[in-house]
């Protein structure tokens, strides 16, 4: 039997704020190395990512800081918040660095998902002015209104 060249992927997580205050450039899957309560806290969803960040250090390393599992035992607040090292290529990690290093752009943790393994959606992204996201909510609204109203009027021809 042939497998399918496309792998479907299972959002666990997904951060709705970045789409909102940011506009994505680029995206990139990398992997993530967990330990085994990590895992099992990401698999029931008790975990939160909207204030998660990504630094790259000099030694081209790239680790996510932030991210907070929801504990019901007595760990230690660093086991809650530690650093978590972010698997990618070496052209991404450079190509990466130097992006990350101009100024308004960002990476941020857009979801997490599930292929085999559980991995990271990273987004290199850069701010949006207010103006942007009032235009974005007024074209939202828009849309809605403009399906009400073609739903509920017969058009005759």
């Amino acid at each position: 039997m042939k497998k399918n060249k496309n792998i479907k992927h299972n959002t666990i997580l997904y951060n709705k704020n970045i789409q909102f205050n940011y506009t994505i450039k680029k995206q990139f899957i990398a992997g993530i190395i967990l330990k085994g309560w990590e895992v099992k806290l990401i698999k029931f969803k008790n975990i939160n990512i909207k204030n998660s960040f990504i630094k790259i250090n000099n030694n081209k390393e790239i680790y996510i800081k932030n991210i907070i599992f929801n504990i019901k035992k007595n760990i230690n607040d660093k086991q809650k918040k530690r650093k978590i090292k972010i698997l990618l290529k070496k052209e991404e990690i450079n190509y990466l660095y130097k992006k990350s290093n101009i100024k308004g752009y960002t990476l941020s943790v857009l979801s997490i998902i599930k292929k085999k393994w559980y991995k990271l959606i990273l987004v290199l992204c850069k701010g949006k002015k207010k103006y942007d996201k009032r235009k974005e909510i007024k074209n939202k609204q828009w849309k809605i209104r403009k399906n009400k109203i073609l739903k509920y009027k017969k058009i005759d021809f």
